[in-house]
Order: C-alpha cells, then sequence, then structure tokens
C-alpha cells in the first residue's frame, strides 16, 4: 500500500483541522517547505498537500508555494482545495502537480464533471468523496463538508462508473485518531477498478496493517504523525 503523508496548508502553515472545523485549528509547523524535506529525508517520495486557503476562497493565493513544493528533488504532488475549472487543473498541473484532488465542484457542478471526462485527465485526477453515515448510508457532503448533497456515495460512482481515484473520508472520524471506516472501505474496495486512497482516523500503525489486510491501495495520513502516533520510520517499513 502507497502512504501518502499529508500537509494541510492555511495562511502559510502547516495545520491540521479536526472534523474540518476552521474554528479548531492546530498549526504544527510554520515552514511546508520544510515539512516537506522532513518527509524525503525519512524516505517518502509522494506527498499529500490541502489548500485550505483556496478551500475558502477558491483562489489560489498558495500557487508559488505550491510549484516550490513541486519542484523539489524527487518528490511528487498530489493537491486539492478549491479546485473548481479546468483552467485551475492546468495551471497545477504546468506547475508540476502530480494528481489533483476535486471534490465539491466535480459533485454539484454536471458541466465540470463532464469536462473532466472529456479532456481524458482521468488518471490524473483524484475524486474526494467525503461523507457521513446517514442510516447507515454513507452520504456525499460538500462546501467544507457543511452541505449535505443526500447523494450516496455508492450511486454517485455507480453513475460516474469512469471514475478511477477516489479519495474516501469518514467526516466524523477525520483529525480524531479513532480509526478509518473500515467498513466503507471493504465495500468501495468490491468495485476492483476504482483505487482507493483511504483517509480519515488513522491513528497509528495497527489502522495501516488493518487497511493494507483489507487491500486498500494507498491511505493519506497526517495528524497521526504531527501527534506522534506513529513514526515516519514505521510508515516507512509498513510494507
Amino acid at each position: 500500500m502507497k502512504i501518502i503523508p499529508a500537509i494541510d496548508i492555511l495562511d502559510g502553515k502547516c495545520v491540521r483541522l479536526l472534523r474540518g472545523n476552521f474554528d479548531d485549528v492546530t498549526i504544527y509547523s510554520k515552514s511546508p517547505l520544510d515539512q516537506v524535506r522532513k518527509f524525503k529525508d525519512a524516505g517518502f517520495s509522494y506527498i499529500h498537500i490541502v489548500d485550505l486557503d483556496a478551500a475558502l476562497s477558491g483562489k489560489n493565493k498558495n500557487l508559488s508555494l505550491i510549484k516550490s513544493i513541486a519542484n523539489i528533488e524527487s518528490i511528487k504532488i498530489q493537491v486539492g482545495g478549491g479546485i473548481r475549472s479546468i483552467d485551475t487543473i492546468n495551471n497545477l498541473l504546468e506547475i508540476g502537480v502530480d494528481r489533483l484532488i476535486v471534490g465539491t465542484a466535480a459533485i454539484k457542478n454536471i458541466d465540470f464533471l463532464n469536462q473532466i471526462k472529456k479532456e481524458n485527465i482521468s488518471d490524473q485526477i483524484i475524486f474526494g468523496l467525503d461523507f457521513v453515515s446517514t442510516k447507515n448510508e454513507p452520504m456525499l457532503f460538500v462546501n467544507g463538508w457543511t452541505e449535505n448533497t443526500r447523494i450516496n456515495i455508492f450511486d454517485y460512482l455507480r453513475t460516474n462508473n469512469w471514475i478511477k481515484n477516489i479519495l474516501v473520508t469518514d467526516i466524523s472520524k477525520d483529525g480524531t485518531l479513532e480509526g478509518p471506516n473500515l467498513n466503507i472501505y471493504k465495500k468501495l474496495l468490491l468495485d476492483k477498478s476504482l483505487n482507493l486512497i483511504a483517509s480519515g482516523g488513522i491513528g497509528g500503525i495497527d489502522d495501516i496493517s488493518n487497511l493494507i489486510e483489507i487491500g486498500s491501495h494507498e491511505c493519506v495520513i497526517g495528524k497521526a504523525i504531527y501527534e506522534n502516533k506513529v513514526t515516519l520510520n514505521e510508515l516507512i517499513n509498513a510494507n
């Protein structure tokens, strides 16, 4: 399984939010570039970047910072946050971003979704599917996890069966270190055409082992690293 350490950028700093709440922010580093270099020195070559400023405003004020990260030798990055147009996708690809995470706009804007399909760039696009279980049904939430679309994640994927890469987050577990939602991941993995990137709630090496056991292809881990619940060396050697 590909293990991808995460960096969330807000006001130029590395932060983590609890359940996506911008009123519950913890700052872990003042320099995202230094944090990337720490991950690189530990042996990681792929980094997950969330531009929280862009997620809030839709504007790419961190574009130069993201470009600097993308230009670090032997490092590839995937980036999410505020990606709502093909122009933004092209701008980020042009500065060296390897994969892009689209969320709200790809769920609510059918024209944007169709443009992604038409551009034939599905290998470079990750669909961020964030959900809350309502009456045991995983319902997609958008707009910073504030709006229930009332769309079941499985229905969305059946309707858009050309989608390849999905980053799935159980909002109720994000930042809690309580463990990922293995039940939903196992059901998603029944579709062998999907590349599942597990996210949300990963609290330690046991959770990583559980994800490997169920066959998750990739996972994103953030807070557990910053809270010293797992070492970078443990993660590198997890596979």
